[in-house]
């Protein structure tokens, strides 16, 4: 049988304005087995996001050549690739785009309309792929209600329900703890099972090896390893002979030991901090935010009973619980994004239930810094643009050294200046967190910032948020990352 997948030689250019071109992938070759599971795994930036996106029919490769599901990518017209998301792909992202005014087994049947295969009752073909896979009881929720990790065990049985060849999975786990994470690689094995679906899961999580056939390492574009679990790595010697190592290996030289080898950095660097210092140099400042017996129900069910606690200048203060304990709802109300049924919400002497609309949109403008789980930036503009508007939003002026020092902080130097649209998910992310900080706010409130970040970049993450804490700015972090959760001053 023919590869659902296979691409040779793939080349795909990013245009940077001013600065020509940057390669996201370079001469990537790759197959994929019809009924086959294949992990994507790579650093954050490796190209992955971009190979799923040409995959997906959504990006055009530069050069080389890619097939999927019989259909060839390279010059297809746009009928043609849409028709192949809709009826030969599935996809789950961290998007879950289900239309909220639908419940899911309404969701989940008009999905399945759009296959190559008639249905001709899909509310029923719905109730039963929802039976199949185990999520009867979510069958009449609006989508609004479901917590992280139901909302994505939906996205994945939405991603099946037209019975498509391929099902291709973006970080599928990457906000969800542990048990929510296994639960969906479980699911997407048994989806996919169901249906008679290949798997490809892009993730930085090596957890989700233990599903997969054969996993594949990308990096800078190119595959680098694959192995399949279970067995050893098999290096990939690219087209010259040459193996390709971590830049890691040339910061630090090898020393022979009598109980094994130790590696020293080649460049000592002094460390501003005990990396894993669990308190700031400093105790917490004045209360910035207080919530007073709050409580949340949506749909009958409970998300927030009688919940009290303040927020604190010179503090980073963590909510940390299982998907669905109401973490993002709690963040949400702190940013006067929702209301509470009933307690009070208080932000810089303000309680927000005295404010409209406009007057809470002003209120986060003036105090505000909000990164949430979707990165709300300007796809057009490149990464510094998009701090300046943060500043331009709040009325202050232009300081590009601060910006300057977001960006590096963040890792993000190499790729300020490309537009957001083109870079990866895990480089959107700390655009966000760059984006949340440049304001200079009073209160930032994060929802999973290291969802989508290899741990590398989590580590920036951290010392960035650390560093607008000791500034003096409040820092609420919702989060499954125990790397975070090491870090913050209250938990």
């Amino acid at each position: 049988m023919s590869p659902v997948i296979r691409a040779d030689d793939l080349f795909c250019l990013h245009r940077v304005p001013g600065n020509g071109f940057v390669a996201a992938l370079r001469g990537l070759t790759l197959e994929l087995a019809p009924g086959e599971r294949l992990l994507v795994h790579g650093p954050n930036g490796s190209g992955k996001t971009t190979l799923l996106r040409v995959l997906a029919g959504e990006i055009a490769p530069s050069a080389g050549t890619v097939t999927v599901g019989g259909v060839d990518l390279v010059g297809a017209p746009q009928a043609e690739t849409a028709r192949l998301r809709s009826r030969v792909l599935g996809l789950v992202d961290q998007q879950k785009t289900l239309i909220p005014e639908l419940s899911v087994v309404d969701n989940i049947a008009l999905q399945s309309r759009v296959g190559t295969r008639k249905v001709d009752k899909p509310r029923e073909a719905a109730l039963k792929l929802l039976a199949t896979l185990g999520l009867t009881d979510l069958a009449h929720r609006s989508p609004g209600s479901l917590s992280g990790g139901e909302a994505q065990r939906v996205a994945v049985c939405a991603a099946v329900a037209h019975s498509p060849s391929l099902v291709l999975a973006d970080e599928p786990t990457g906000e969800l703890d542990r048990a929510s994470a296994d639960l969906i690689y479980d699911l997407l094995v048994a989806a996919t099972a169901a249906v008679g679906a290949s798997l490809l899961v892009v993730s930085h999580d090596v957890r989700a090896a233990r599903i997969a056939d054969r996993v594949v390492r990308i990096r800078d574009g190119r595959l680098s390893e694959e192995w399949r679990p279970g067995q050893p790595e098999d290096l990939v010697v690219d087209d010259r002979g040459w193996v390709r190592l971590p830049l890691a290996l040339h910061r630090v030289r090898p020393e022979q030991r009598p109980d094994g080898l130790l590696l020293r950095p080649t460049t000592p660097v002094e460390a501003e901090r005990p990396a894993q210092a669990v308190t700031p140099p400093h105790p917490p400042g004045d209360v910035i935010a207080s919530l007073s017996e709050v409580a949340l129900a949506r749909d009958g069910r409970s998300i927030l009973s009688g919940l009290s606690f303040d927020v604190r200048a010179s503090a980073w203060t963590i909510l940390k619980g299982r998907s669905g304990s109401g973490k993002t709802t709690l963040l949400r109300l702190l940013a006067g994004l929702e209301r509470p049924d009933s307690g009070r919400v208080v932000v810089q002497g303000t309680d927000l239930a005295g404010l409209d609309r406009t007057q809470l949109a002003r209120f986060r403008r003036t105090w505000l810094g909000v990164a949430g789980q979707r990165a709300a930036l300007v796809e057009t503009l490149d990464a510094v643009a998009n701090l300046h508007v943060a500043r331009e939003a709040r009325g202050l002026p232009e300081n590009p050294e601060l910006i300057g020092q977001l960006i590096a902080r963040l890792g993000l130097t190499g790729v300020r200046h490309r537009p957001v649209e083109t870079l990866s998910g895990g480089e959107r992310q700390r655009v966000a967190v760059a984006r949340a900080l440049a304001a200079e706010p009073s209160i930032a409130v994060f929802d999973e910032p290291t969802s989508q970040q290899d741990e590398a970049h989590a580590e920036l993450v951290a010392s960035t948020l650390r560093a607008a804490a000791r500034a003096g700015a409040a820092i609420v972090v919702a989060t499954h990352d125990p790397l975070l959760l090491q870090a913050a001053t209250t938990s």
